[in-house]
């Protein structure tokens, strides 16, 4: 069984990738798995697909490893985790060992497989060149392989590799950076709509956890975002009139979403 998380497409693109490698299931993680929604296999494994956020475990995939219930009658599941990052992932790897630890769990590899950027709501931060993407793009399909190939050995030797590009200083970055990052920088109060939204309604039905509701209150169509939000920005890279703002974080930047993934 694969679960994956994934808000411009690069999560499902891998999720979906390796269900057509290995033969397993895979699942979008939905937001009542955070409240106890069992979920029976007959796989031997589990593999957990996010995108890395700030270099941790995005709090949502936290929330949902915490509360899921996942079964194999008296079987012994093992879990792991092919994550998506633009650069590098700092210490998510410890993150997401621990959290699976912490469930009674067995976890296994860890690896990461290097996506087009998608965040832009900070100073500094934007999408890619089209060139760089490109390029991404084009080394993903061997590097998907690898980690499918890296699992199936891992299962018949029990190795628990972990390949990842940890990053310059990898402790600061998930210690320090990522810890901030959580309380400071995904509050979905920022998000605000100019006068160009056409009212197609793309980014409510794009959103993971169902939280953006198009409001007509105030003449025409609007989306509206409640408190459920998973900081994803898949909102904002699939508006096709780049209407969506985070604050003033997103002004002038690019727009992403994984081109065989598009809504």
């Amino acid at each position: 069984m694969i679960l994956y998380f994934s808000g411009t497409g690069n999560s499902r693109q891998v999720a979906m990738t390796l269900s057509g490698i290995l033969g397993d299931k895979a699942m979008e993680m939905t937001p009542d798995m955070r409240h106890g929604k069992r979920i029976p296999t007959t796989d031997n494994r589990v593999i957990w697909v996010f995108p890395i956020y700030s270099w941790g475990v995005p709090p949502y995939v936290d929330e949902v490893i915490k509360g899921i219930g996942i079964s194999n009658g008296n079987a012994t599941l093992t879990h792991h985790a092919v994550v998506t990052c633009g650069d590098d992932c700092g210490l998510a790897d410890r993150m997401w060992r621990k959290a699976i630890r912490s469930r009674g769990w067995t976890d296994g590899t860890v690896q990461s497989v290097r996506m087009p950027n998608n965040y832009v709501a900070m100073k500094g931060f934007d999408v890619d060149s089209k060139e760089l993407e490109a390029e991404k793009l084009a080394a993903f399909p061997v590097r998907i392989a690898h980690a499918a190939d890296t699992i199936v050995k891992s299962e018949l030797n029990g190795d628990k590799t972990t390949d990842i590009v940890h990053g310059s200083y990898a402790w600061i970055k998930t210690r320090v950076i990522y810890p901030w990052f959580i309380r400071h920088a995904m509050n979905p109060g920022r998000f605000s709509v100019t006068d160009s939204c056409i009212s197609c309604g793309k980014c409510a039905r794009t959103c993971p956890l169902g939280n953006i509701s198009m409001d007509g209150e105030n003449g025409g169509s609007r989306p509206k975002w409640g408190n459920d939000c998973a900081g994803c920005l898949g909102c904002y890279h699939i508006c096709p009139t780049h209407a969506i703002d985070y604050a003033n974080a997103t002004r002038g930047k690019g727009q992403y979403f994984n081109p065989d993934q598009k809504r």
